[in-house]
């Protein structure tokens, strides 16, 4: 429909009143949504570092943040995730092989209060810039007295370790995608090859270490370090490894990135200080199971360890032109100056000084890549071949001459058991060096045993573990656990046992055999188990007595019959009459059968010989 033209006046008020409301509907629109918020979802989402980082004072997220990884935790089943346990000792630290990316190699260039590293190569197999896409593929350690390299699985199977803490995923990460299907599924790959070629050891999964807010790479975040820890608890949970929750050790609950001087300068690499922490936290975390590895273990041989600069790509570009540099001091001093540094190849870190404290004096230098330095104050050079793990420099101190007064340090006692070593920890009450002593596994304490069938079972009187042992003896039948006698017709069965519950079976008496009783009615029973040996006789049927009127017919007589004559019969041969002292058992002549009783031929009579008819 055509509008009607409006005078230019007109025209112009209208539109301006248009105007004028448009921009009422918009005020009104920006009011509502700062009013009710842009998000209408109600279901509470997990925060991370990075919207914590943003969060104001007055938001609960900025003073407690439920990370993803921690709900996994929280929801996982019982068992999964290692719980906080016992100081372990040293010793579950020494027969656990560490392996993983840089910050595993770090564990070799750290020292704990002791003066002992964490780990040794003969228990580490730490590769710098190293991802779970290598585990299956990468030939990364070495073996002394051959040249020959090995991957993770086969190496594993010839250190034969008793359990494994593995840690990968730093080098995995690319952004903030959440998605960890790749990552979790090259993980599991991995991990089932290394459970192929060495079945006998526990696999325990540590969590990817947080990073630091002040990362040199800021596409790093935290919301995907939390994603893919958070499916590390679900696959642990799925296939039955178990679950290391060490990042809540090494990560700060408000902030949700890495605690203070954690990490080095790249924000990445995990410093002494962190190092430390995380292993207090493995063995308060203790997964310890009994020895399940087939014995004898055979020779094992001595690691050389992971050849430098293995790989030389920078998955997670931290590396850059510089290299991380860390310096640390040992019981007996401090140092003075910058003591984490990044120092690009070749360049030279300030100037940092070793201060022994009172009763000591400065022993020198040491670095992770082999040198040493006896000057106190170090400006050290950065090697062109250093690598992205970075390098230590470690001052050393030494008390003066006396003579160590070492006391126990209370708290530090860990209790031997049957399995596993214990430890305990001492102090020098003079200079303060501290040592820590193994204490040897006790062993089982068996008691007597008990005899169960063929197996003598013993219980040790400490824990309370069986072992049984095959009894090889001869049986010795004495128990009788049943007798049942004999009857007429069945033998004594005897049933006899031997102290190792192993039965025989005898017969005893024989069968008795019946006894027969004539009753009165002439049948004949056994008196002993009444089995009818002989029925009762038969009773004769009584003779029918005539019916009334019944006349029993006359019998008939039947004339003699005549018996014709024999012609020419011979006459008989008299029969001889035995003498009077034939015996009555028989005859002498014919050796025949005895005679019933002597023959009496007076008193037989002879018949009439028959006349013949001519």
């Amino acid at each position: 429909m055509k509008m009607p033209s409006l005078p230019p006046l007109n025209r112009r008020a209208t539109l301006l009143a248009a105007g004028g409301i448009a921009v009422l509907v918009l005020l009104f629109c920006i009011l509502a949504i700062a009013l009710g918020g842009a998000n209408t979802d109600d279901t509470p989402r997990p925060a991370t570092a990075e919207t914590a980082e943003n969060a104001t004072p007055e938001t609960p997220a900025a003073t407690e943040i439920p990370h993803a990884a921690d709900l996994a935790v929280q929801t996982a089943a019982v068992g999964t995730v290692l719980p906080l346990t016992e100081d372990a000792g040293r010793s579950y630290v020494d027969e656990t092989l560490f392996i993983g990316d840089s910050n595993t190699a770090r564990y070799l260039m750290y020292a704990d209060e002791t003066g002992q590293a964490f780990t040794t190569l003969n228990n580490n197999i730490g590769v710098v810039s190293m991802g779970v896409g290598a585990i299956t593929t990468l030939k990364c350690e070495k073996f002394k007295g051959s040249s020959t390299m090995y991957t993770v699985p086969e190496a594993v199977a010839m250190l034969k370790p008793k359990r494994i803490i593995i840690c990968y995923g730093t080098n995995n990460l690319s952004g903030s995608s959440t998605d960890a299907t790749n990552f979790i599924s090259t993980y599991l790959k991995g991990l089932q090859a290394i459970q192929k070629a060495w079945p006998y050891c526990d696999i325990i999964v540590s969590a990817i270490p947080p990073l630091d807010k002040q990362r040199e790479n800021t596409n790093l975040t935290m919301t995907q370090v939390d994603a893919y820890n958070a499916a590390l608890v679900s696959m642990c949970e799925e296939n039955g490894f178990k679950f290391l929750n060490s990042a809540e050790v090494l990560r700060d609950s408000n902030t949700g990135w890495a605690k203070t001087d954690y990490t080095l300068s790249d924000g990445v690499h995990l410093s002494k200080i962190a190092v430390t922490a995380y292993f207090n936290y493995v063995r308060t975390h203790a997964y310890v199971t009994e020895d399940r590895r087939p014995q004898p273990l055979g020779t094992i041989p001595t690691p050389d360890g992971v050849p430098a600069n293995l790989i030389s790509e920078d998955p997670i570009a931290v590396r850059g032109a510089k290299i991380p540099l860390e310096f640390v001091a040992t019981n007996g001093g401090k140092l003075s100056g910058s003591t984490s540094q990044m120092v690009k190849k070749g360049g030279t870190a300030s100037a940092v000084t070793a201060v022994p404290d009172e009763g000591f004096v400065f022993a020198g230098w040491t670095a992770s890549t082999g040198g040493s330095y006896s000057s106190a104050t170090i400006q050290f050079t950065m090697p062109t071949d250093a690598n992205a793990g970075g390098v230590v420099l470690t001052a050393h101190f030494k008390a003066d001459a006396h003579e160590h007064n070492y006391a126990l340090i209370e708290g530090t006692e860990v209790a031997a058991t049957c399995l596993t070593d214990g430890s305990a920890k001492y102090k020098c009450t003079i200079c303060g060096e501290i040592i820590e002593k193994d204490i040897s596994a006790l062993g089982h304490d068996w008691n007597g045993g008990e005899q169960k069938g063929n197996e003598m079972v013993y219980t040790c009187r400490r824990c309370g573990e069986t072992k049984s042992e095959a009894i090889a003896h001869t049986h010795n039948y004495t128990d009788v656990i049943s007798d049942t006698p004999a009857t007429c017709t069945s033998d004594e069965v005897i049933v006899l046992e031997c102290a190792c519950g192993a039965t025989i079976t005898q017969t005893g008496t024989p069968a008795l055999g019946h006894e027969g009783v004539v009753q009165s009615d002439g049948s004949v029973i056994c008196s002993r188990c009444r089995t009818l040996l002989q029925a009762a006789p038969a009773t004769p049927a009584p003779t029918p007595s005539p019916e009334p009127g019944y006349t029993e017919p006359p019998i008939e007589t039947l004339p003699p019959e005549t018996t014709p004559a024999p012609e020419n019969t011979p006459e008989p041969e008299p029969t001889p009459v035995p003498s009077d002292n034939t015996s009555s058992e028989g005859s002498a002549a014919d050796g025949g059968p005895a005679l019933e009783s002597t023959v009496d031929l007076q008193a037989t009579e002879m018949p009439d010989e028959p006349a013949v008819t001519e």
